[in-house]
């Protein structure tokens, strides 16, 4: 699947969490056990979509980290 379909999923998946969120609290006055339950579900679905953004960001910053550091051995090779 194509990295762009990824990122509609999960824009998708976010949009369900906080609908999600937002019924619950709707729910906890007509029916308390079922808005918690959906508030559950709903914040364990936002949890899933920030540990995925959080582990790209993390995987982006080393990446970025790898190639500042070679670019800045480069840089002291060439001037010697």
């Amino acid at each position: 699947m194509s990295t762009k379909w990824l990122g509609v999923i999960e824009a998708v998946v976010v949009l369900g969490g906080l609908g999600g969120l937002l019924t619950g609290m709707y729910l906890l006055a007509i029916y308390p056990l079922l808005g918690v339950l959906l508030m559950l579900a709903s914040m364990a679905l936002l949890l899933s979509s920030v540990s995925k953004l959080c582990e790209m960001q993390e995987s982006r910053l080393q990446s970025g980290a790898a190639s500042e550091r070679f670019s800045r051995s480069r840089a002291d090779g060439s001037g010697s």
